[in-house]
């Protein structure tokens, strides 16, 4: 332990170097995510200064009311999701099933010799 310890103060330029790969790998990897929470971030500005312009006294409640409806919407889009992974893995399942079937199906039939 104590020879990382010393590594780590005699070689600092190394660790610095470590650092940032590592953060630099962090970013590739949330890379979509940071994208789509600037992108959700850059809305949600969008909808409170358009709602701030068309009516300055009424903009925090039709915000609110904004906020409320997207929470409503991704909640209805979460479920819709859940509901297709579903009906997908029936899907998968199904088409195994198939799959299994005719394999049985064409092994019975090289095993059963033919005559000519």
């Amino acid at each position: 332990m104590e020879t990382i310890w010393s590594f780590i103060h005699s070689h600092q330029f190394a660790v610095i170097a470590v650092i940032a790969v590592a953060l630099i790998i962090i970013y590739f990897l949330f890379k979509n995510l940071i994208k789509l929470a600037l992108l959700f971030v850059l809305i949600l500005i969008l909808t409170g200064s358009y709602f701030y312009f068309t009516a300055p006294r009424k903009s925090p409640e039709d915000l609110t009311k904004a906020i409320k409806k997207t929470q409503e919407q991704a909640g209805q889009m979460i479920d819709k999701g859940k509901d297709a992974y579903d009906k997908s893995k029936e899907i998968i399942v199904k088409g195994k099933e198939i799959t299994d079937s005719v394999s049985k199906v064409i092994s019975k039939d090289k095993e059963v010799p033919r005559k000519e």
